[in-house]
Formats: structure tokens, C-alpha cells, sequence
């Protein structure tokens, strides 16, 4: 049975990030750079999850992958953290499991200031 790993994501212009380096979507998606397609370091990978926070109605529009639950549990419930689904088909990265699952503990997403989702990383990346 495969767990979801804890996700720190710094992608502070995201919809769907919160404080305390939290993604508060529902599932995130980890994807090879499109222009290469494949996979040599974290900087060819992405979250396909970002979705820009730029108007109001940005985050209305990302409210359907939201993890509503989640959150609800992480503001009541001290140690609790939002962890989303992570799918991943980077399958060349040592934690790339069959079924397009990530079986590392934890992954940290990066991206400060993106703007789409080529400017983020999925820093947990190891070439196999």
C-alpha cells in the first residue's frame, strides 16, 4: 500500500499555495519538461498543478483541486499538514513507482515567483 508523500512547496504565486510552504490542492500532477520530454534534473520537471494566482478569480477558478478536508484538519488539529495526491510520470526518477506514483516520503516543489508551470521543479527528482 503506497502512502502520498508530505509536499513542501515553495510556489508561492500558485492558487494553490498556503503558508508554511503547504499545496492545499487536492492532487498534483509531476511531469517531464514538454519541449524535452524526458527528465535529466529537477529543472526538467513540473508541476502541472500550478494554476497563476493573479485575480480573485483565479483561486475561485482552482477551487475545484482543492483538499477543502485538508485544510479544515490543518487549521484545528496542531501537527496536521495539507497533503495532496502526487501523481508522477517522470519515470526515470528513482521514485517513480508503476501507476505513475511517487514513492518518496516527502517531495519539495519549487518555483518562487513562476509564472507557468515550466518555472517549477520537483526538486525530489534523483535520475535513475
Amino acid at each position: 500500500m503506497s502512502t502520498n508523500p508530505m509536499v513542501k512547496c515553495t510556489v508561492d504565486q500558485c492558487t494553490h499555495y498556503m503558508p508554511g510552504e503547504q499545496c492545499m490542492a487536492a492532487k498534483i500532477s509531476i511531469y517531464n519538461d514538454e519541449t524535452k520530454g524526458e527528465s535529466q534534473s529537477a529543472a526538467d520537471t513540473q508541476c502541472k498543478a500550478f494554476h497563476h494566482r493573479k485575480t480573485a478569480g483565479d483561486i475561485v477558478g482552482a477551487f475545484h483541486n482543492s483538499n477543502i478536508g485538508g485544510m479544515v484538519s490543518a487549521a484545528f488539529l496542531e501537527g496536521t499538514q495539507v497533503t495532496p495526491v502526487v501523481e508522477c510520470f517522470v519515470n526515470n526518477c528513482s521514485h517513480w513507482n508503476t501507476g505513475n506514483v511517487c514513492h518518496a516520503s516527502q517531495i519539495e516543489v519549487n518555483g518562487s515567483n513562476a509564472s507557468k508551470s515550466l518555472d517549477t521543479d520537483c526538486e525530489t527528482f534523483e535520475e535513475r
